[in-house]
């Protein structure tokens, strides 16, 4: 078994962790203040514009550089793409993206505003209508049911059918889902919802990572990943700060005034997902397998690497149980377990995803310092001790006098390097298999993944219920450790492989 190096290479590994640590101290003390319970911190509402203005920014500048100026008429060749170097080289590859990417880049913006607004508002919304915390996790376990049952035909249906039907059939659906589900109190329209919103996310989560393969090179992916990944962030910030502000900025009296509130900044981010369906009906189709799927036995006719699936399945399978636990719950265990208000959610949760959006947009040079499998494996164990950090934030906040800053720090320390290799990872897994698998193999591990994390999530509620919120983090941290192992034991030594492969097919042209 290869070994796990360490050296100077390495050492790039810890360099998010130092950054996230040094520069959200200040935001974390600023949370740390509040005047008394019930209010709101004292620069919560001013740190709130400011990532609001930093989510503008980023998708400012990404439009401006995907959209102004002149593209080159010359083909684009891998010697001609890597000839840049530094901002400037970056730049210019970005501006080598294809229509359809660029189109997409636009779609992904206002689908994902309402990304951000729903993780710190949804479960709060369920929570003041009165359903306990494990009504949520049933919720969630329906929809994660219903998305892994439908997960596996969606991507076939998605390689036959074409990503942009794909696109257009998944996104207006969940966004009917969501919008009716904002606007009911009803508990089993609200299930019925949640199972519904499971088959439309499948299908839109196998089209967009074969979507995105479809329209970038080899030598390309890894850019076009991690700048969809970095815009797509920067729009969920814009959403999980207004999830914040608004509540904030219009705060009122009365049984229901909450409620109307959620609901309105909600139906804003659902508008703009419908918007976003405008340049995905833009996309070119792109051209289509001959063979149709006629039945089961065809379900797996266009897999030609079983193993390289199971191996890319596997790990993804172990993170999902455990990260289901957790993750969509962070917005409870954050009003219910620490106090804070949506404002201070929304504040720290932007801040992790505006960690996020850099760490997007350095992944490339990530991968290129260290590896694809190396980057994936070292970021996800130096998430670990931040994990059981935010667990034990309650006991670690009060004895150093802030509970907020103590588990603001762990929670964006945690979810950017937890989340830097994510476009790395997708990239790797998209080179490793074969056009016609790569939407079944999103499919079988969207199908597997969700069906555990929506356990792990039903598991997750119940322990939050009684008020043990320390034991979810645990299990994370845990399940988190052995799929970063399991993906090092699979794959240390494909990524050389597949780099000799290429050099050979290089040299023999």
């Amino acid at each position: 078994m290869t070994c796990l190096r360490t050296g100077p290479r390495a050492r790039w590994a810890v360099l998010p962790t130092a950054v996230t640590l040094l520069a959200l101290g200040i935001p974390g003390q600023a949370l740390a203040h509040g005047g008394g319970e019930g209010q709101a911190s004292v620069l919560a509402g001013p740190l709130a514009w400011g990532f609001l203005l930093f989510g503008l920014a980023v998708i400012a500048g990404v439009a401006i550089i995907l959209f102004t100026g002149q593209r080159k008429p010359e083909p684009v060749t891998p010697e001609r793409f890597h000839a840049g170097k530094g901002i400037g080289g970056y730049v210019a590859k970005m501006r080598l993206f294809s229509r359809n990417a660029r189109l997409y880049m636009v779609h992904v913006v206002g689908m994902d505003v309402i990304h951000g607004t729903w993780m710190v508002l949804f479960n709060l919304y369920l929570l003041e209508l009165g359903f306990p915390i494990a009504f949520i996790g049933l919720r969630i376990l329906l929809a994660s049911i219903t998305r892994a049952l439908f997960a596996v035909p969606a991507g076939l249906i998605s390689d036959r059918l074409g990503r942009k039907l794909s696109f257009i059939l998944g996104d207006g659906g969940g966004a009917v889902m969501s919008l009716i589900a904002i606007s009911t109190g009803n508990p089993a329209l609200l299930l019925a919802t949640g199972a519904l919103s499971g088959v439309f996310s499948a299908i839109h989560g196998v089209a967009e990572p074969a979507f995105m393969a479809e329209n970038s090179a080899d030598y390309e992916r890894v850019h076009l990943f991690s700048v969809a990944e970095g815009t797509r962030t920067a729009a969920a910030i814009i959403g999980s700060v207004l999830a914040g502000l608004v509540p904030l900025l219009l705060a009122g009296t009365g049984p229901d005034a909450t409620i109307q509130t959620y609901r309105l900044v909600a139906y804003a981010g659902i508008g703009g997902w419908f918007a976003s369906l405008i340049p995905a009906l833009m996309l070119e189709q792109t051209a289509l397998p001959s063979a149709p799927v006629t039945g089961l036995r065809d379900l797996f006719a266009n897999v030609t690497h079983p193993d390289r699936i199971w191996r890319l399945t596997a790990p993804e399978v172990v993170l999902a149980f455990g990260a289901g636990f957790v993750l969509p719950l962070l917005n409870v265990f954050f009003h219910q377990g620490l106090g804070s208000l949506e404002v201070e959610i929304g504040v720290t949760f932007a801040a992790g995803q505006a960690f996020l959006v850099g760490a997007a947009f350095l992944a490339p040079l990530l991968a290129q310092r260290l590896g694809k499998v190396r980057s994936v494996v070292l970021t996800r164990l130096a998430a670990v001790p931040f994990l059981v950090l935010l667990a034990f934030s309650p006991n670690v906040g009060s004895a150093l006098g802030s509970v907020l800053t103590v588990a603001g720090l762990a929670h964006i320390a945690r979810i950017t390097l937890m989340n830097m290799a994510g476009p790395i990872r997708a990239a790797f897994a998209m080179e490793l298999l074969d056009p016609g698998e790569r939407g079944t193999q999103v499919g079988v591990q969207m199908a597997l993944a969700g069906a555990v994390s929506g356990l792990g999530s039903f598991l997750g509620s119940r322990l939050m219920d009684t008020g043990n919120y320390q034991a979810p983090f645990m299990v994370m941290a845990a399940f988190l450790t052995v799929s970063a192992l399991l993906f090092w034991r699979f794959f240390a030594g494909q990524e050389r492989e597949m780099a000799l492969d290429t050099a050979q097919v290089s040299a023999a042209d």
